[in-house]
């Protein structure tokens, strides 16, 4: 896991996933600090994410996805 800081959110975590998958595009994923939360989803039978949730091919690619959501969060 690598640590980003962002002057208005806090600390980001990003960590390097890589799912057995043909897309390269959910290999890495980024969470605000101390955020993070997932809910059972009974009729998808999965856990499904209560919080932004970046993800991209490279880290930095999900910082920026991520940083989308909250600013949308926001508005």
């Amino acid at each position: 896991m690598i640590r980003f800081h962002d002057f208005k959110h806090g600390a980001i975590d990003v960590a390097g996933e890589f799912p057995p998958i043909p897309t390269r595009k959910f290999d890495y994923s980024a969470v605000v600090d101390g955020t993070y939360d997932a809910d059972w989803d009974g009729y998808a039978e999965r856990y499904v994410s209560t919080t932004p949730v970046g993800r991209g091919e490279t880290a930095q690619e999900a910082i920026e996805d991520l940083l989308e959501q909250l600013e949308d969060e926001q508005s």
